[in-house]
C-alpha cells in the first residue's frame, strides 16, 4: 500500500515514476517555480567553502561559460512527503548557493550546496541561515498568444545580516523542457546525498551566447558571510527562469 500511494502521488504531480526499489527511499516531492542567477566568482573564496578533495568545477557551456556559482531563487509552491500530504504548511520560499564541483581524486561531478537563506532553518544540508524574511512578488502581463512580460522581486535575510535582493523584468519566450537526474551534496557532510529527478520548463532570459530578454535587473548580495562571495570582482554570467519545475527527491 505504502508504494502504491507514493506511486499515485507522482502521477498526480506529474513527475518521473520511481521504480519500486527506488520508491521506499523518496522523501520528497514538490512543484516550483524558480529565478536562477549563473555567477563567476574568486575560485580561492569557494576553496575555502568546499569539502576536502572538492575543487569548483566551473561551467563549460555556452551560454554560462566560467560560471561557478549559482544562486537559486524557490518559490516551491507545493510540498508533499511520500504519502501525498503536505510537508508541514506545504509551501515554502528560499534561496540556495550552489558550486559545481569535482573531487579530485574519484573525478565525480556533483553539486554542492554550500549556503543558503530558509525559513526552515538550517534544512537538510545543514549549511542554510534561518529566514527572518523570505518574501517573492511576481507579476505577468500578456495577451493572445503573446509572451508575457514578467517583473519579479526577491527579498531574503537572515539573523546573520546576510541579505539577497533581486529585481527583475523580462519578456518570456520559448521554453526548454528537460528531464534531468542529478546528485546534490552538503558542503559540511560531502557524504550525505541527496538524488534529484527533475522535469522542468526552463527559459535562458539572458546568456553569454547572445541572449537577452532581461529589461531590468538589480542584484544585492550582502552580510558577515556573502560578502566573502560577492566582494565587487564577481560576473554575473546567465539568468534563467524556471517556471515549471517539478521535483522528486530521495535518499541516496
Amino acid at each position: 500500500m505504502h508504494v502504491l500511494r507514493v506511486l499515485a502521488a507522482a502521477l498526480v504531480l506529474g513527475l518521473a515514476v520511481p521504480s519500486t526499489s527506488d520508491a521506499q527511499n523518496v522523501t520528497e516531492w514538490s512543484s516550483e517555480s524558480r529565478m536562477i542567477l549563473n555567477f563567476q566568482v574568486r575560485a580561492d573564496a569557494l576553496r575555502k567553502l568546499l569539502p576536502a578533495g572538492w575543487e569548483p568545477a566551473p561551467s563549460t557551456s555556452a551560454a554560462t561559460p566560467g560560471a561557478n556559482l549559482n544562486v537559486t531563487l524557490m518559490d516551491r509552491q507545493v510540498v508533499l512527503d511520500p504519502q501525498g500530504k503536505p510537508i508541514k504548511s506545504g509551501t515554502s520560499r528560499y534561496v540556495v548557493l550552489g558550486v559545481p564541483a569535482r573531487h579530485a581524486q574519484t573525478g565525480q561531478q556533483n553539486t554542492i550546496v554550500i549556503s543558503g537563506i530558509s525559513p526552515e532553518g538550517e534544512g537538510a544540508y545543514g549549511v542554510y541561515k534561518t529566514a527572518v524574511t523570505a518574501h517573492v512578488e511576481r507579476a505577468a502581463t500578456g495577451e493572445g498568444e503573446g509572451q508575457a512580460r514578467v517583473q519579479e522581486r526577491w527579498q531574503f535575510a537572515a539573523a546573520t545580516d546576510d541579505r539577497i535582493e533581486l529585481r527583475v523584468t523580462y519578456r518570456r519566450g520559448p521554453v526548454a523542457r528537460s528531464h534531468v537526474e542529478t546528485v546534490v551534496r552538503s558542503a559540511i557532510r560531502p557524504d550525505f546525498q541527496r538524488t534529484y529527478r527533475i522535469d522542468q520548463g526552463a527559459d535562458p532570459i539572458r546568456t553569454a551566447a547572445g541572449a537577452d530578454r532581461v529589461e531590468e535587473l538589480a542584484f544585492t548580495a550582502t552580510g558577515p558571510f556573502l560578502s566573502t562571495l560577492f566582494d565587487g570582482t564577481e560576473r554575473l554570467i546567465g539568468v534563467t527562469a524556471v517556471p515549471l519545475y517539478l521535483r522528486e527527491i530521495s535518499i541516496p
